[in-house]
């Protein structure tokens, strides 16, 4: 078995699902399958912009939370305020014994360029530069060895990111590591790779790098970080006496990327089970530092060397897909674990059912809806029906309205037409509804279609969870989503 798969959350996340919407839609996944009412809300109507073009709520009739990405409203806007506001959340951290970089935040109102040059180099190189404000890693810049390049550092963040705030800090030797936090309980920890090769001593570098991407592909998580040799990647190899042609020995592990660049390039590893205790009581206490957070995510700089660690960031909307999609390593279902927090009497019914996502995704982007409500999780027992129609002519009219009728009665699964001959249809309803669409199929007809022959296999319940496929593709798709 596949550790670094949650065997529920296999064939269930929709192709079209990508980057940070994994971590927001594993968790109304979670409480959809549970039973819980799942609405999406377009805050942006018509915004070219799909981050912010969409929140989502979730509740059980009583008690209804709003959600962004991961993070739900019990999170109080000051928490959020103070996670943001680096400089605000290191004072936090520092009144709470929490280990973090020696620095210290400056103003460019006061001051001046050279003066933070200088502060700069009396802590030593190497250093980190980035905004007191913003995430994603954006106008971070890490091990800086010299002034010119910490020059560079500070007008960028002061000239193209017109920032105000800029903190200078000691850099931290050691590997980035990401705690997901839940009140007093460490869910989940992943140790952050720059872009990697595992040896298998047979294969040489280049060709492991065509190895590594077809894993890299593989993982929802990490699809869009593919290896790309490089010149960069070349001189990171002659850094440490390697090429192209060099052949690692067997799970030799060959970094191709430097540490510290290509953030988002980075490849995660779980190590929840094998960090030292320690580390997650610097998490613990570091989410318990700032007043109505919850959960979040606590970023750490771990030397394995000397065993010390310290923490330079927290996330109170971080990315979850690391821990539920790790890239070695057991995954961790930090969704099961957002959703007992809020819903703690509620348990999934089902592993089997997911819902679309794109046609809400185009719906908000097109200025269409404000709200799309998720039809609930069917109630009834579930069977399961393969039919096949023979015939000439199906595409079109004939093949929109049998998909359209599946829809109005609530079943789901795939209608696909090969070369406009045969229609093969894997349904699954309750067993009443099924009936009504086999008598639906044996009466209708159209100008055009010619039906040769109908054939429709015995019901049965519905046990395979790679069964329910609810995409929308030319294979016509049936989904429980949209009316």
């Amino acid at each position: 078995m596949n550790k670094n798969v949650l065997p529920h959350l296999k064939n269930s996340i929709p192709k079209d699902v990508v980057t940070y919407q994994v971590s927001l839609y594993t968790v109304a996944l979670e409480a959809w399958r549970r039973g819980l009412r799942v609405k999406f809300i377009n805050s942006r109507r018509a915004s070219i912009y799909p981050a912010h073009a969409y929140h989502y709520s979730i509740s059980d009739g009583t008690n209804e939370y709003r959600f962004s990405t991961a993070r739900g409203s019990n999170t109080t806007k000051e928490a959020i305020s103070q996670v943001v506001n680096k400089s605000k959340s290191y004072e936090q951290l520092r009144k709470a014994n929490v280990p973090i970089p020696e620095g210290n935040t400056f103003s460019f109102s006061e001051t001046s360029v050279d003066e933070l040059i200088a502060y700069g180099s009396s802590i030593g190189f190497p250093l980190v530069v980035k905004p007191v404000d913003g995430g994603g890693g954006k106008g971070v810049v890490t091990h800086i060895k010299d002034v010119n390049l910490l020059k560079d550092s500070i007008l960028t963040i002061k000239n193209e990111l017109k920032k105000e705030q800029i903190i200078i800090e000691k850099y931290f030797t050691g590997f980035d590591y990401r705690f997901f936090v839940i009140e007093d309980r460490v869910i989940g920890v992943t140790k952050s790779y720059p872009s990697y090769v595992i040896g298998d001593g047979k294969h040489n570098i280049k060709e492991l790098c065509k190895i590594m991407n077809k894993k890299i592909k593989a993982n929802i998580a990490t699809r869009t970080r593919t290896i790309i040799i490089d010149d960069d990647l070349i001189s990171c190899l002659e850094e440490q006496g390697l090429s192209l042609t060099h052949i690692p020995k067997d799970k030799e592990r060959i970094f191709v990327r430097r540490h510290g660049k290509h953030l988002n390039l980075r490849l995660n590893v779980d190590c929840t089970d094998e960090i030292d205790p320690k580390f997650k009581e610097y998490a613990v206490k570091a989410l318990n530092a700032i007043d109505g957070l919850p959960y979040g995510s606590v970023d750490m700089i771990i030397n394995e060397e000397t065993n010390e660690g310290v923490v330079n960031e927290l996330n109170t909307r971080g990315e979850i897909m690391m821990h539920i999609f790790p890239m070695e390593g057991t995954a961790r279902d930090v969704p099961q674990a957002i959703i007992d927090y809020y819903f703690p009497n509620t348990k999934r019914k089902t592993d089997s059912l997911y819902f679309e996502f794109k046609p809400i995704k185009d719906m908000f982007l097109a200025g269409l809806a404000d709200e799309i409500l998720i039809p609930p999780l069917p109630e009834d027992t579930l069977y399961e029906q393969k039919i096949d129609i023979s015939g000439a002519n199906l595409k079109g009219f004939y093949l929109n309205s049998i998909y359209k009728r599946a829809a109005r009665i609530r079943l789901m699964g795939t209608i696909e037409l090969i070369e406009n001959k045969k229609i093969t249809m894997r349904l699954v309803g309750a067993k009443s509804n099924l009936e009504k669409y086999n008598k639906y199929l044996n009466k209708f007809t159209t100008r055009t279609a010619e039906i040769k022959s109908i054939d429709a296999s015995d019901y049965h319940i519905q046990q395979d969870p790679q069964i329910i496929n609810l995409k929308l593709t030319e294979k016509k798709t049936i989904t429980e989503t949209l009316k």
